[in-house]
């Protein structure tokens, strides 16, 4: 055997004859937070401070300070650790601290402590060193051996806080100044909202439970369809795909459980046929996670989050509520977790990296079984997550519950009162954003203000607020304790999900909303379709590929201007950065209109461009005609812009019969 004979360098630490990989937890000068401070007690934790003693064994130029009160014998720092400790083993957690007491002055109780703690059970386990000197920078390793964090912890989702404590046990009627620098520990504690930091993504919806069999019977090719995205867009980081059907939390992609003994879907089975698809069919979906993941791309799942009983068939419901009273006592929460669970045993096992859970506010909503919907408490809620995070401990999670908009210096909502000069909806809406409102998710969910209050998904208000925000600062923290980066999830059509709904979004403004957002360190999501041959829509394809082929360039993206037209509730329009020059409109019309096929033009011009009520550009005509054909156009609204010598230029309204 040869004996290595190891110096204390970089990520190695030797303890016996043991090496044991050190991940780095947290340094300030490299600004490497992958344990997040929440709060602190008896004392004040601040950052940026100078080093007083740059000479020792920590050289950098600055670190932490935590500054104990008087009168007090101890002084926390709590750190969340964004991936549980969840298996029995040996762990190490090193740091680097000094206290400003001279060497002299030292007592026996000049300590420095660590705390390992499962925050839903309170199962704790500490370990105390001593300061050998004082105004010096030491070296503190604390080994948890295995059996030394207590057995419960393991059992609710493992230990998720560490937390630092200062001086225990010594009194002094001055407070008591102590750095803190360069922790590491055995585990790697990456922060899960960096997992989707500055990455764009698409949707690519795969159908659950009986109705997968049905698309695919119907001609769905999902394998070519992930391909398809797998290999067009190489600079796409991520992909939303499905654990559950949309919007149907019973119609799961995988049929068999880990969590259920009973084979599913066959006569007298505990659950219903049509909450799986037959075992030939939930192979598609683990052959599309296996393309996107080889394709280096991060993989999240939709999941809803409603109980099964919610939207199943009568029959479907019925065999749930069977099966929730026959193995859970009625209990629908215990029962949905437990089932949940064993899907995402197995979706951990293929390397999802995160999950998208969809109507959180009303998580396992008729959990007592009864006729009205009954939410469930903070504490289910909480419990779920634990649960996942638990099973999947490297994933990121976003729950869609509550939503955020901005407001104005009254604390007033602000409303978009029309989005151009055709604004087919006349609904005022507000302006979605991303904030952190729940204390559970690594990324925002990003849905945009409800499509059925009015709001395109490509507003320009998102332009000019939401994504502005994101650029100012792609982190929003919850009340303190759970950093939560920003992401936004836009349809790409005016439906989520219609591959038959107007396209929205032509590939420059695409491509802004996807370099604005991710330069500034934020994530955006397109829910794209998927069309009969489970490929992505061909004009949805033009525009993903115009995207991806700007961003690998890093191309500099097309101004963003305010549409002419739109404009807020109660704004002054004559401030607005619009083209004031206009013609003199009067006698100005085309004719017919509606039309059928060609129109005419009743003053004088020098060329008019007719565009989409999305702003795409459609056809140019000179006016050196006469008539101007559009028989090859869809029946709908267009806008016509109408430009003469002088640079001046008028919108109208066309309708095409």
């Amino acid at each position: 055997m040869i004996k290595l004979k190891l110096v204390l360098i970089g990520c190695l630490f030797l303890f016996g004859n043991k090496i044991h990989a050190q991940f780095l937890w947290y340094e300030n000068e490299t600004e490497t937070e992958n344990v997040l401070s929440l709060n602190n007690t008896n004392g004040v934790f601040t950052k940026n401070e100078a080093n007083p003693d740059v000479n020792g064994i920590n050289t950098n130029t600055i670190s932490s300070k935590f500054v104990r009160n008087a009168n007090v014998t101890k002084g926390f720092s709590y750190f969340e650790l964004p991936q549980n400790i969840i298996t029995d083993e040996e762990y190490i957690i090193s740091l680097k601290a000094y206290i400003d007491i001279p060497s002299a002055n030292l007592s026996p109780v000049n300590r420095i402590r660590v705390y390992l703690k499962n925050t839903t059970t309170n199962d704790f386990k500490q370990l105390a060193l001593n300061f050998t000197v004082g105004q010096e920078w030491q070296t503190f390793s604390f080994v948890f051996n295995q059996g030394d964090l207590p057995a419960g912890g393991f059992e609710y989702g493992g230990y998720d806080q560490m937390y630092i404590g200062y001086g225990n046990g010594q009194g002094s009627t001055s407070p008591i100044t102590y750095y803190i620098d360069q922790i590491y520990g055995t585990k790697e504690q990456e922060q899960l909202v960096k997992v989707l930091q500055g990455s764009w993504g698409g949707r690519f919806y795969v159908r659950g439970g009986s109705t997968l069999d049905t698309f695919v019977s119907n001609g769905y090719d999902y394998i070519i369809g992930a391909q398809e995205i797998a290999s067009s867009y190489p600079t796409m980081g991520h992909v939303m795909t499905n654990a559950t059907n949309n919007a149907k939390s019973h119609l799961w992609t995988l049929r068999t459980n880990p969590n259920v003994d009973d084979v599913m879907g066959v006569a007298n089975s505990i659950i219903d046929e049509e909450f799986v698809p037959s075992l030939a069919n939930e192979q598609v979906i683990i052959d599309v996670i296996s393309i996107l993941k080889n394709a280096n791309k991060k993989v999240i799942l939709y999941l809803n989050s409603m109980s099964p009983g919610e939207r199943a068939t009568e029959t479907g419901a019925a065999a749930w509520n069977n099966y929730v009273n026959t193995f859970f006592s009625g209990d629908g929460h215990a029962a949905w977790m437990n089932f949940c669970e064993g899907y995402i045993k197995r979706f951990t096992e293929l390397g999802i990296d995160g999950y998208w859970m969809d109507a959180f506010n009303r998580y396992n909503a008729n959990s007592s079984l009864g006729d009205a919907e009954v939410e469930s408490t903070t504490a289910e809620k909480a419990e779920f997550i634990q649960m996942i995070r638990a099973t999947a401990p490297n994933a990121t999670i976003t729950a869609n519950i509550n939503a955020d908009y901005f407001v104005d210096e009254q604390g007033d909502f602000l409303l978009v009162d029309t989005d151009g000069i055709v604004d087919l909806d006349n609904t005022d809406y507000k302006i979605i954003k991303m904030s952190a409102t729940n204390q559970w998710s690594d990324f925002t969910a990003g849905h945009i203000t409800p499509l059925a209050q009015g709001a395109p998904p490509n507003s320009w208000a998102y332009e000019e607020f939401t994504v502005t925000d994101i650029e100012e600062s792609p982190i929003s923290n919850y009340q303190g304790v759970k950093q939560t980066l920003k992401h936004l999830f836009l349809p790409i059509r005016s439906t989520w999900s219609g591959v038959n709904s107007d396209l929205m979004f032509d590939g420059e403004q695409a491509y802004r909303f996807v370099k604005r957002i991710t330069d500034a360190g934020g994530s955006v999501t397109f829910s794209n379709t998927t069309a009969i041959d489970g490929t992505t829509a061909s004009d949805e394809v033009a525009v993903l590929t115009f995207v991806d082929q700007q961003f690998a360039i890093n191309a500099d993206v097309v101004p963003y201007v305010r549409p002419v037209g739109a404009f807020l509730v109660g704004e002054d329009q004559t401030t607005l950065s619009t083209n004031s020059n206009t013609f003199d409109n009067s006698g100005l019309k085309i004719y017919p209109n509606p039309v059928a096929s060609s129109f005419k033009i009743s003053k004088v011009f020098t060329d008019a461009v007719l565009y989409s009520i999305t702003g795409k550009k459609l056809l140019k005509f000179s006016g050196d005609n006469e008539h101007f054909n559009v028989s090859k156009l869809n029946t709908g609204i267009y806008l016509l812009r109408i430009n003469d010598n002088k640079g001046n230029s008028e919108f109208i309204k066309l309708i095409k019969e």
